[in-house]
């Protein structure tokens, strides 16, 4: 696949660019007519987001190895359907909405339209979503179903925000486009789990369960998730590798493609339209696609590979893989018993393999950089991004994240639970100790402090190393 020469896209969006700018060019992205008080609370909703993620996260990795059996024996049980959505709802959606709410506006240099209604969506979504949690854990429908309620509300709020931001820039630039259409994914996803939810109740949904239950889990993990991953990396990567090298015109192609295939698919498995094996194909086609891109641009950097990088390309490894294990069910029956280890193994290879790595990788860019610019629209002591990041970290987080979802899908394949849940062991361990350093690096959002390495008048600030 061949990139072209084009206009270079803006690397302003990067830590090392915008988040150490002064606290009135940040103010451009967001409205220089807010009140400076708003300004401080806009400038944190993303660190609220992020802090929620990582607590989520670190619960998610927690609670894994006590409900690796019930993996084992059959994916569809309460306890197994709470753990998921702490990493759905909790890690990734908390993780991809703070995200968007700082890049977004930075990128389209309009303000969120509606700044109160985004810090209320903050609220309304964590409310419902550890409630939606909490009552799937003790298999109670009713409250379920009604906290599904307030989060197709919340995600309702989101897009309103979103598509005030990014709709002017649809079609013109692969990141705007894929965002846009991905905001439209999370209502629709988190629709029909409400749906699922008031079904356990009033039982009024025809079709099989499981297949619903696919259209709902493949609406949210290609249709929101991964279309957001995509459409994001393809403003960061060039800005992180600094490659020479711009998208060519085909990956917007490859979002539309994309999230045609995923609508299809979701369609398709509640059984409104037939094709399920043509839209799958369509789905692999598309991610194919942003396979040769991502790789083509890290062929041409110009910097070496860091941790971030290595997490993204073991994402896509676990990406392919997981691709793999989906095209296998259009064959293998889900409700059988080997169907069961597979559809276990292609979301554990998906949230946890894919989609994690992401987002850990990306972390450790954005996070710091947010942090630094938080501080300073407060008028705290300056810091450099290298000292909110512990780097001698990342080496572990990396291989017990990556071998522990290898292991664990492993196992799950083979029906071993021993194998599976040292799996899930070496996942917690390595998801606690990035727990603990992220939120270090987050707290001082927070507080005023520095770190003790930092308390030095005569200390250099300096960009990320």
């Amino acid at each position: 696949m061949i990139l072209h020469r084009s206009e270079r896209l803006p690397i302003d969006v990067g830590p090392e660019n915008r988040a150490n700018v002064a606290p009135e060019q940040n103010a451009q992205a967001i409205g220089e007519s807010v009140p400076s008080r708003d300004l401080i609370r806009i400038a944190r909703l993303p660190i609220h987001f992020f802090t929620a993620a990582v607590a989520l996260f670190g619960l998610g990795v927690a609670a894994a190895p006590w409900v690796v059996g019930d993996l084992v024996d059959f994916f569809y049980q309460p306890r197994i359907l709470a753990v998921t959505h702490t990493f759905t709802l909790g890690w990734i959606t908390s993780a991809i909405m703070g995200v968007m709410y700082r890049v977004v506006p930075a990128l389209t240099k309009r303000p969120l339209r509606f700044p109160r209604l985004a810090r209320w969506q903050f609220g309304l979504f964590l409310f419902s979503a550890t409630g939606l949690i909490t009552h799937m854990l003790i298999g109670v429908w009713a409250p379920t179903w009604m906290a599904a309620a307030v989060i197709v509300l919340s995600a309702v709020f989101f897009a309103v925000n979103m598509l005030y931001c990014l709709g002017p820039f649809w079609h013109k630039s692969p990141a705007e486009t894929g965002m846009c259409m991905s905001v439209l994914f999370l209502p629709l996803a988190a629709t029909l789990g409400m749906l699922l939810a008031l079904d356990k109740s009033l039982g009024f949904l025809s079709g099989n369960v499981i297949s619903n239950l696919a259209s709902h889990a493949h609406l949210a993990a290609l249709g929101w998730v991964s279309l957001t991953i995509c459409a994001v990396s393809y403003r960061m990567a060039p800005a992180f590798l600094l490659s020479e090298l711009t998208l060519p015109r085909v990956a917007i192609w490859q979002l539309y493609g994309l999230a045609t295939g995923v609508a299809g698919l979701g369609l398709s498995l509640l059984g409104l339209i037939p094709g399920p094996s043509i839209w799958s194909i369509v789905i692999l086609s598309a991610l194919l696609t942003y396979v040769g891109i991502l790789s083509t641009l890290v062929r041409n950097r110009r910097i070496p590979i860091d941790w971030t990088m290595r997490h993204a390309m073991s994402g896509v490894v676990c990406l392919l893989l997981s691709v793999g294990l989906g095209f296998s069910l259009l064959w293998i029956d889900p409700d059988s018993v080997l169907g069961n280890r597979v559809a276990g193994a292609y979301g554990v290879l998906g949230l946890l393999g894919w989609v994690t790595n992401l987002i850990i990788g990306m972390s450790y860019k954005l996070f710091p950089g947010f942090v630094v610019g938080v501080r300073e629209r407060r008028g705290w002591p300056k810091l450099a991004i290298a000292e909110l990041s512990l780097f001698r970290c990342r080496p572990v987080v990396f291989f017990l994240l990556n071998a522990g979802v290898l292991t664990l899908a492993g196992g799950l394949i083979a029906a071993q639970v021993t194998v599976a849940w040292l799996g899930t062991l070496m996942i917690a361990l390595g998801g606690l100790i990035y727990v603990v350093v992220m939120t270090r690096t987050l707290s001082y959002a927070y507080r005023s402090s520095v770190p003790r390495a930092a308390d030095d008048p005569f200390r250099i600030l300096s960009g990320d190393l």
